[in-house]
């Protein structure tokens, strides 16, 4: 029974990292794509390499043929 407990706490923790190592997204620096819940939001790429939520101006929607 100790080992069904240690196999399934390793299997929780594995899943954890994973799940916390997909929320982590890397980019090319200046790249833009639409959000897919909100079509007045974007991302955008920053220096760092991480994704960074704008919105669009006021009476604007993205488009992802532009990038604006």
């Amino acid at each position: 029974m100790h080992f069904i407990y240690q196999a399934l706490s390793a299997l929780a923790a594995s899943f954890l990292f994973s799940s916390a190592t997909a929320a982590t997204a890397y980019c090319r620096v200046g790249q833009a794509w639409p959000d897919s819940s909100d079509c007045h939001n974007f991302y955008e790429c920053a220096s760092g390499g991480a994704p960074v939520l704008k919105t669009c101006g006021p009476g604007t929607a993205y488009c992802p043929t532009t990038g604006v």
